[in-house]
């Protein structure tokens, strides 16, 4: 970043984003300078898939620059459209609310969340409301209520009307929806980091036929076709090979049976700092509290307190502490059997077996044999009946009728259905016991 105005970012996705001398882009750079937004650093944006993607060692730092930028070019589409310039107001809200989206996000992508029960997006609202932070200070000193028109963003439990009476739902959508700013950044970055070619789409093109209609609701024209089919496969071939990959959910897993674990070894101990002698206060905190941590503690965790409380589960007393913490530090992972095509009875008849074998090596299954069941939606159809319904990619076709992606194109249709992948993960100490169950088994009882 340069010290004068215009101040550019170089990255490796969009190249050049700068920041012009303005009250907005003043108050995103202020914003990009706090606290909680440098602390984006520290956390990776796709927590475990370097041990499988050398490359992919990103930050949420980058990833929450480029969604800015992304969100930047909606609005220059919008105003293309409407053919005047957009409120400053609005303007400001959507890209403060593109840059801080990720701010409240823990450690480790998602699987810190689960066995601590934060949520990310309570914490990036906590983040932007609480009075003590840089950033709510900052968004203060721009505009008294702005942290206030940001919780439209991401507050779920604020009801629609009073939503919309903050920002129009088009502009929140540029941030949130199905066609979105942060999709396409992260599709696009994490697919150059991973050095895969699935996540690419052409997402000029897209901008170029972005239009809004007389509903306020965006919309591509037909010349978009092509482009928005590949841009859900994108993110389908993405879920399915990367995010998804049998070797980075591993490492997942054990990270969640690590946590696990020690969130168990507290809950039992008279003296918390004993369980592993030299673990950060902060992760201590997060798995002893029985309420929900201070700000200020859940801000002090990021990926370098986990490393360096993995660091330490080496040298502890418990051996399923010490052992998972050395496997995913020298990258000594969990195994893998994909049950994801077999039937029921046969996976019931494989699990009984291999359990009987993890505890015929004195060894504790729910540690040593886990299931794990990674499952998506590529893409979500309308449904009405759903606490919050998702939003839709609206084609409008020659003749002028304006439709719902998945009605035009066979493809897309085929992605409406979750599917869910079902794998065991288990110690490679183990694998010659299991493996040869998992072919008399599986392989017998696949799904026709």
């Amino acid at each position: 970043m340069s010290g004068s105005w215009p101040r550019i970012v170089r990255d490796p996705v969009h190249d050049i984003i700068p920041f012009e001398d303005t009250p907005c882009d003043r108050l995103l750079f202020r914003l990009i300078e706090t606290a909680e937004f440098q602390r984006l650093r520290r956390i990776k944006q796709l927590g475990m898939s370097e041990l499988v993607f050398p490359g992919a060692n990103h930050s949420r730092f980058a990833h929450s620059l480029g969604v800015m930028n992304m969100a930047r070019r909606f609005l220059v589409t919008l105003e293309r459209e409407t053919g005047s310039p957009l409120p400053e107001d609005q303007k400001t809200a959507i890209l403060a609310a593109s840059l801080l989206h990720d701010v409240g996000h823990g450690p480790f992508s998602h699987t810190f969340e689960k066995v601590t029960n934060e949520s990310h997006e309570a914490r990036t609202l906590e983040v932007i409301a609480d009075t003590s932070t840089d950033v709510n200070k900052r968004l203060r000193e721009h505009q008294k209520q702005l942290p206030e028109t940001l919780a439209a963003f991401f507050d779920e439990d604020l009801e629609e009307d009073r939503r919309d009476a903050v920002l129009p739902a088009h502009l929140t959508r540029v941030v949130s929806s199905q066609l979105d700013a942060d999709r396409f950044d992260y599709l696009l970055r994490d697919s150059y980091a991973t050095g895969t070619r699935y996540g690419q789409f052409d997402a000029n093109w897209l901008l170029l036929h972005l239009h809004l209609d007389e509903k306020k609701r965006f919309y591509l024209s037909h010349k978009g076709l092509a482009a928005a089919e590949a841009y859900v496969f994108a993110r389908h071939h993405m879920y399915r090979t990367v995010y998804f990959h049998k070797t980075t959910r591993a490492a997942e897993v054990m990270l969640r049976l690590l946590l696990r674990r020690f969130k168990e070894l507290l809950a039992r101990a008279k003296d918390k700092s004993k369980v592993i002698p030299q673990a950060p206060p902060a992760i201590i905190k997060a798995f002893s509290s029985p309420g929900a941590m201070a700000l200020g503690d859940y801000l002090s965790l990021d990926d370098h307190a986990v490393s360096e409380f993995l660091k330490r589960t080496k040298i502890c007393k418990d051996s399923v502490l010490a052992t998972l913490g050395a496997g995913i530090l020298d990258r000594k992972l969990f195994k893998a059997v994909d049950a994801s095509d077999a039937d029921a009875a046969h996976v019931g008849r494989f699990t009984a077996d291999a359990i009987d074998a993890v505890r015929g090596d004195k060894l504790d299954p729910a540690y040593h044999f886990v299931e794990d069941t990674p499952g998506d939606i590529p893409y979500k159809p309308y449904d009405p009946d759903e606490a919050k319904p998702a939003t839709q990619i609206y084609i409008r076709t020659t003749i002028g009728e304006t439709k719902e992606l998945s009605t035009l194109s066979d493809t897309v249709s085929s992605l409406r259905k979750r599917y869910t992948l079902l794998r065991y993960y288990f110690p490679e100490s183990l694998r010659s016991k299991i493996d040869p169950i998992a072919r008399t088994i599986l392989h017998k009882g696949k799904k026709p």
